[in-house]
C-alpha cells in the first residue's frame, strides 16, 4: 500500500471518529446545558396555604414522585353538557410548583401542545407521538411564538417522565414542561393524565425540534 493511500485512509478514519464527537459536543452545548441550568416555576400565582388546602380536600388525590416530591390535585368538576373526552383540573406540589392537569380520554386521537397521540401500553406506560401540529401561540392579530420545524416521532414514556413540549417565546427564555402521570378512571372512563407548568433557563433553550423534546426526555427534573 503506497503512502498516499495510507494517508487518505487515515484522514477518512479520523473524520469518521471526530465528526460524531463534534455533533455530540454541539448537542450538549445547545440542548443539555440549558436544561442543566433550568428552573421550574409555578404556572399560576400561589395562594396562601394553597398546597395544604388542596391536600385537605376529600376529593383530592395525592402522590409522591420518584424525586420524592409530594403533589396533590383536585378532582375535575364535571357539569352536564361538558365534553367528557377532555377534562382539566389544578395540581400543586409541596415545593410550591403548580400547574394545569389534563385528563384525555384513552383511545382518542390528540393531546396537548405538541403531543399528537397517546397509546396505552399498560397502566404506567404509554406510546406518545410528538409532532409540530403547526403549533402557534398568539391570537388572530399577533403571533408570540410558533414552531416552524416539521417533525414527528414516537417514544415510549413511563409514569413520572417529564419533557419539554415547546418554547414559549422566540428567545427560548421560557418553555412548557409536561409530566406524564399514567392513567386514572372517572365514572368508568379511562383518562391519560398529564400536567404542565413553566420552565425557564438563564442560557435560553434552543428551540429546535425534535431535539429539544428528545433531550428533555432524558433529563432528570428534580423539582417534579
Amino acid at each position: 500500500m503506497n503512502s498516499n493511500l495510507k494517508n487518505l485512509i487515515y484522514a477518512i478514519s479520523s473524520i469518521v471518529i471526530i465528526l460524531p464527537a463534534i455533533f455530540f459536543t454541539s448537542d450538549y452545548i445547545y440542548f443539555q446545558e440549558p436544561l442543566n441550568k433550568a428552573t421550574i416555576i409555578p404556572n399560576f400565582t400561589l395562594a396562601p396555604n394553597e398546597f395544604q388546602n388542596v391536600r385537605d380536600d376529600k376529593d383530592s388525590t395525592c402522590y409522591t414522585t420518584l424525586s420524592m416530591n409530594l403533589f396533590c390535585y383536585k378532582k375535575p368538576k364535571i357539569r352536564d353538557g361538558d365534553d367528557r373526552n377532555h377534562l382539566s383540573s389544578f395540581i400543586v406540589g409541596d415545593n410550591g410548583i403548580n400547574g394545569e392537569l389534563h385528563f384525555d380520554r384513552v383511545g382518542l386521537d390528540g393531546g396537548i401542545f405538541t403531543i399528537k397521540n397517546m397509546v396505552l401500553i399498560d397502566d404506567d406506560t404509554a406510546l406518545i407521538t410528538f409532532a409540530d401540529k403547526d403549533y402557534r401561540i398568539g391570537n388572530k392579530d399577533r403571533t408570540i411564538y410558533e414552531i416552524i420545524d416539521d417533525f414527528e416521532f414516537t417514544v415510549t414514556v413511563k409514569k413520572y417522565d417529564s419533557f419539554i413540549t415547546h418554547c414559549g417565546n422566540n428567545d427560548g427564555s421560557a418553555a412548557t414542561i409536561v409530566q406524564y402521570l399514567g392513567v386514572t378512571t372517572i365514572d368508568d372512563i379511562d383518562y391519560f393524565l398529564t400536567w404542565h407548568t413553566v420552565i425557564t433557563s438563564e442560557d435560553g433553550f434552543t428551540c429546535k425540534y425534535p431535539k429539544l423534546i428528545q433531550h428533555s426526555l432524558n433529563h432528570n427534573f428534580k423539582e417534579l
